[in-house]
């Protein structure tokens, strides 16, 4: 057992300490989450200004492992990701009890390779995820659930291709499709894409002002998110973004896939 133990160390040691091959990831990661983009690791704040109403997003994505070809400019890495978004109802005294929560955890390849006309990534995406009411959806004094909307099953699992092209230093543009292969409900479609873009620019040193935007056709009610900000901080590293957003399209919570919504509103995320 102990000479096993060894000579996996001694193998695990060689594959991880050569210049190119698999390497422990670290920095910042290699693929940019989507700034539109609803789905994307995020530690966040939205305040729906015409509704008593917050979104809290919590979690993060990581690159675990990565790899170096002999070509320098290309990349690629191997990561998981972990969060939430969830619906807030703002109530007196300070109180802001969970309406509804979504969670969505799997794992991605992301691949990036510096071109003669610009960078050129990609991102595969596995991931699950599921929806669920919360106490704060629920009125204890009459014993019914809020609105009139009882619990339902909502859960999904899926693939997600995103390829994006960065000419220049201040615009990214993008392409992505999403295919379903497990779904409850049954009738939501399973195949759809989107297409967004981003343009950002530096005005004094770690202040970069932004404009980004994607629309997804998912079949039910077209998504459509805008965003005009500024993140304080390098573009591609740690900061915090503070800026406008307005969306409409079907409710990003699943318990309220149907519904349209509709909803302005001020915002901070902070990257990692």
């Amino acid at each position: 057992m102990k000479r096993a133990v060894t000579v996996f160390c001694f193998l695990t040691s060689l594959l991880f300490s050569q210049e190119t091959g698999f390497l422990f990831a670290s920095g910042p990661l290699l693929f940019k989450p989507f700034v539109a983009q609803t789905f994307e690791p995020r530690v966040g704040l939205v305040w729906h200004s015409d509704r008593n109403r917050l979104r809290l997003d919590i979690g993060n994505s990581v690159d675990l492992i990565q790899y170096q070809s002999e070509k320098t400019t290309r990349r690629i890495t191997i990561g998981a990701d972990f969060f939430t978004y969830t619906l807030l109802r703002g109530e007196k005294n300070f109180h802001f009890p969970v309406d509804a929560v979504d969670y969505l955890f799997g794992f991605n390849v992301n691949y990036v390779d510096t071109l003669k006309d610009g960078i050129f990534s990609s991102r595969f995406r596995l991931s699950h995820i599921s929806a669920h009411f919360v106490d704060g959806h629920y009125d204890n004094t009459q014993r019914i659930w809020k609105d009139g909307i009882s619990p339902q099953v909502y859960s999904r699992e899926f693939f997600d291709l995103a390829v994006a092209f960065e000419p220049n230093e201040q615009f990214r543009g993008y392409v992505g499709a999403v295919y379903v292969f497990h779904v409850d409900p049954t009738t939501l479609p399973k195949f759809y894409g989107y297409i967004g873009g981003e343009v950002h620019k530096e005005f004094l040193r770690d202040l970069n002002g932004y404009v980004a935007y994607q629309f997804t056709p998912t079949g039910l009610r077209p998504r459509n998110e805008i965003q005009v900000g500024t993140k304080i901080g390098n573009w591609y590293r740690r900061g915090v973004q503070v800026y406008f957003l307005h969306y409409i399209g079907n409710s990003i919570q699943g318990e309220y896939h149907d519904m349209q919504d509709e909803y302005s509103g001020i915002a901070f995320t902070i990257d990692f």
